[in-house]
């Protein structure tokens, strides 16, 4: 499974004792394949992200629904929705390491026309400074639990995931623009044959401008 997001739009400030807080909506672009590359989708749809830092501690929560279509490449003939919910909590270490934990919640309508998955998801995260506002994040991990509507279980290491993230800040970091590239894979082990597949989710260029307030920290 594969899907792609791109945003480029206006986050309303917040103005609260926390360090920065900015909340806006997204504008998302998908591809999804699943088990083969005969199941071939793509779609649009909206989303909406908010942004939380305060002393060590951040938290991404994002928010989206993409409607697919089948491609012409594939055999796959009905369309379906995707509603996503992906939480991540950072906590910083030492030098550009940041430890983070959260989870990943996408459901499909109809149900069963591809997989929805929910995820509890572990990693890190190396932030570096590009130079005066420009910050680029590299982040990986692993995603335990994971439930498929269609069935089947995946091993402890049987699914990760990979990211990376450019943030500019300007007029004194209360205007920033982000985007970001996830990958997601899930091998997936189905209960009656044994039969393995791969689900594989790609988001190149989720991004995101705001206007936004507080302090920002100090990375």
């Amino acid at each position: 499974m594969r899907s792609l997001a791109c945003a480029l739009v206006a986050l309303l400030p917040i103005g609260l004792a926390a360090q920065h807080v900015a909340i806006g909506p997204q504008v998302a672009f998908g591809d999804y394949r699943e088990v083969s590359s005969d199941l071939h989708y793509r779609g649009g749809g909206i989303g909406a992200k908010a942004t939380l830092e305060w002393k060590k501690f951040s938290a991404d929560i994002v928010l989206s629904k993409v409607k697919y279509k089948p491609t012409s490449d594939g055999t796959a003939t009905t369309e379906f929705d995707a509603s996503e919910v992906d939480v991540r909590l950072r906590y910083y270490i030492t030098g550009p390491v940041s430890g983070e934990l959260g989870f990943i919640n996408r459901k499909v309508d109809p149900e069963f026309e591809a997989q929805s998955v929910g995820a509890v998801t572990a990693g890190a995260q190396m932030a570096y400074l590009l130079g005066p506002g420009v910050r680029m994040a590299l982040h990986g991990g692993l995603m335990f639990g994971a439930k498929y509507s269609g069935g089947g279980t995946t091993s402890g290491l049987g699914a990760l995931q990979l990211g990376l993230g450019l943030t500019v800040d300007a007029l004194h970091s209360r205007v920033r623009v982000t985007g970001d590239y996830g990958f997601q894979r899930f091998s997936r082990k189905t209960d009656e044959s044994g039969i393995r597949d791969r689900l594989l989710m790609r988001r190149p260029v989720r991004g995101s401008g705001w206007l936004s307030c507080g302090r920002h920290p100090m990375m």
